[in-house]
């Protein structure tokens, strides 16, 4: 296989891999996200993102171990950006720092719920698996085969 047909059937594979990563994503905010341990009833995911994005102006959160919960609200805007450096080439590399603090802040979810006693649900799972889908972009273009120049 040539190196041009190898790279194209890369760029199509990260295409229907994003694609598929964005709906996974988006049908992960109307399943149940997360419960609290002792508990039944679970918060959707569009629940749990107006909570995280509405409290990050509460300066109490902020100082405490619940500014992960904080950060985790922020994964959302930040995969937006993320999506719309996509679209400009020469924004390579902010979108890679962009990518990078999103999978920091997706650990710091998981310690958070640690701490807060939260089992996470099929819409969390989902979420992340999207996010990653989209993300996993960024490694195979790193992998690209590069043309020979003699």
């Amino acid at each position: 296989m040539s190196v041009s047909g190898s790279n194209a059937m890369a760029t199509r594979a990260v295409l229907i891999a994003r694609l598929v990563g964005f709906c996974m994503y988006v049908s992960a905010f109307f399943l149940p996200a997360c419960r609290e341990f002792d508990s039944l009833h679970g918060f959707k995911g569009y629940e749990c993102a107006w909570v995280t994005l509405v409290n990050t102006v509460s300066r109490e959160l902020w100082r405490s171990i619940d500014c992960l919960a904080i950060l985790s609200g922020w994964i959302n805007p930040l995969l937006l950006l993320y999506l719309i450096f996509l679209l400009i080439p020469r924004f390579r590399w902010p979108r890679r720092i962009v990518a990078l603090a999103i999978v920091i802040f997706i650990a710091g979810t998981w310690v958070f719920f640690v701490h807060a006693h939260l089992v996470p649900l099929v819409g969390h799972l989902l979420w992340i698996v999207g996010i990653l889908l989209i993300l996993a972009g960024e490694a195979v273009e790193q992998g690209k085969v590069q043309p020979k120049t003699t």
